[in-house]
């Protein structure tokens, strides 16, 4: 008995203290999950909804099921989604039908007027040289720069070669440029800039000439934009009837006609949740139109869809998943802009309306946004995963905004890096519709894959080691080869990127959603309260964009 009642009290010890050790690492762990819930709480409450992840909704089945619907749109419209064409209007019908008949969103649409945008018939350019008189060709030797004035010429005016570039009103003032046709070379300065020296000088009209650097550079260049607001026509013509017209610019004049008309009723849509406090919204953007080159599956049917995505399943969540998936305290906005690709237009309207003394509906009011996410060029087939940097904002960038969108920054990087993809940092200075957001105080962000820039080996590298050898895309090659051509179609699409990118829009969303004082968190120091210095004409709408020069 002695031995056998050794032996039971050895087991009771060892129970014993197997049960002590038990409930003190149980106690660290329970006290370790609240000192985490405590150190979290005044940064989000993002666990409070169990397994249930907004990214985890987004599937690449669902994307590219709608993202064939838009290719089909433009094949249905010669092929492009450009505005003021069916394939835009059709494109922008498709997103309202999919959120009324699928959400309880709140959807709005909004319209504006793009200014001498639509040519009728075919542009006139008739130059008489040393007694000779020629039917210049259009698209071969001179194009239109879009939002220019009609011209109605019924005889020659004479041309006068404006020196340098014509970047500075010491070139204009030292010919005389009045009632003349002024002939400028490309380069330094903006068409726009250009123009508007122009137009202080009273010229009757303007050609601007390409410099002949490149092979690519001696066609005219398409799609140049003017100021919105210009009051000459003007036109751009090839290298070498710039060089025709300065060599016999002692005796040369031209013919202009020209008759445009404007384009109205361009679409903004934007898409609420029922829910949240107005004052307080998340605006999420991208824009739905291409252009006239191509459908436009890329740019930006990538981001027009994905935006979609985000729309449909938030509100599908919000709706059936309360009990696991509760709502957020901000209102989300989102928004498709119209006219991007004519120098953000619509995104610009939408500010400009928002900031308006005579808006004073909550909720539309630029005081009720927080912050703008943008989306354009999700799905780029070299892509790379470029995360808007907030060190490359413009110096006129209001030092309000500049807070919050080095924490948007951050917040992408760190999904990025927990879901051990890399990325790259890609530049706010210009190109896409968060502009007039960031340029009126708003902290912005987003991430893209790339449009018409060429991958550098180093970046191939970097991703490579990440994702595998062979993984990594084409080093020297465009990031997206069919930037803005016929060939941006439904096979232009990389689904690894895609899925990917629009996972990390909906981790954003979520994130900012569940932040206890997101306004606090964004502007520490406060917003930016007086809007009369907002820029609506040049800073930011052209900013640095490498095509206007």
């Amino acid at each position: 008995m002695a031995e056998t009642n050794g032996k039971w009290i050895y087991i009771i010890f060892g129970l014993l203290t197997l049960f002590t050790i038990t409930t003190v690492v149980l106690s660290a762990v329970i006290l370790g999950v609240v000192v985490n819930r405590l150190d979290s709480k005044n940064e989000t409450s993002l666990n409070n909804n169990g397994p249930v992840s907004f990214a985890d909704q987004i599937k690449i089945d669902e994307l590219m099921k709608h993202l064939q619907q838009l290719q089909i749109i433009a094949d249905r419209s010669n092929g492009t989604r450009v505005i003021a064409t069916a394939g835009f209007n059709d494109t922008l019908d498709y997103i309202v039908s999919q959120l009324e008949q699928n959400t309880n969103l709140i959807v709005k649409r909004q319209y504006f007027t793009v200014r001498n945008f639509i040519i009728q018939g075919t542009p006139r350019l008739q130059t008489l040289i040393n007694g000779n008189t020629t039917d210049r060709v259009y698209i071969t030797e001179f194009a239109h720069i879009l939002f220019s004035q009609r011209a109605d010429f019924d005889s020659h005016v004479r041309v006068v070669v404006i020196p340098n570039q014509g970047c500075n009103d010491a070139d204009w003032s030292s010919v005389s440029a009045a009632d003349s046709v002024a002939l400028v070379i490309r380069g330094v300065c903006t068409y726009p800039e250009k123009s508007a020296l122009a137009e202080k000088y009273r010229v009757k009209g303007l050609l601007i000439y390409n410099d002949g650097t490149t092979l690519a550079n001696y066609p005219p260049v398409q799609g140049v934009r003017n100021n919105l607001n210009t009051t000459i026509p003007a036109f751009f013509i090839s290298y070498t009837l710039g060089m025709q017209l300065v060599n016999g610019a002692a005796d040369a004049s031209v013919m202009m006609n020209i008759d445009v008309s404007d384009a109205n009723g361009i679409g903004n849509i934007c898409a609420d949740t029922p829910t949240g406090d107005k004052t307080k919204t998340i605006v999420v953007g991208s824009h739905s139109d291409g252009v006239a080159a191509g459908s436009g599956i890329n740019d930006n049917g990538s981001g027009t869809i994905g935006n979609l995505i985000l729309a449909l399943n938030l509100a599908r969540l919000f709706q059936t998943s309360s009990a696991s998936y509760s709502t957020y305290p901000y209102r989300v906005r989102f928004c498709w802009w119209g006219a991007e690709e004519h120098g953000l237009l619509g995104a610009r309207y939408h500010v400009e309306q928002a900031l308006l003394p005579s808006t004073i509906e909550i909720g539309e009011r630029f005081q009720d946004y927080l912050l703008n996410l943008n989306y354009d060029m999700l799905a780029g087939p070299n892509y790379r995963f470029g995360i808007h940097d907030d060190k490359t904002v413009l110096p006129t960038t209001p030092t309000q905004a500049l807070y919050g969108t080095s924490q948007i920054t951050n917040i992408f990087r760190q999904w990025f890096n927990e879901q051990n993809l890399p990325w790259s940092n890609s530049s706010l200075g210009g190109g896409s519709d968060y502009i007039p957001f960031l340029a009126a105080g708003l902290a912005v962000g987003g991430v893209n894959t790339g449009a018409g820039g060429s991958k550098p080996a180093s970046e191939r590298d970097q991703y490579a080691a990440v994702l595998g050898i062979g993984n990594g895309g084409i080093a020297n090659a465009a990031y997206d080869p069919c930037y803005h051509q016929q060939c941006d179609r439904i096979n232009n699409i990389n689904p690894f990127a895609y899925e990917k990118v629009v996972k990390a829009a909906a981790y954003a969303i979520e994130y900012f959603g569940r932040l206890n004082d997101l306004e606090k968190w964004l502007y520490p120091q406060g917003r930016m309260k007086n809007y009369e210095n907002f820029n609506r004409d040049r800073i930011y709408d052209f900013g640095n964009d490498p095509d206007l020069i």
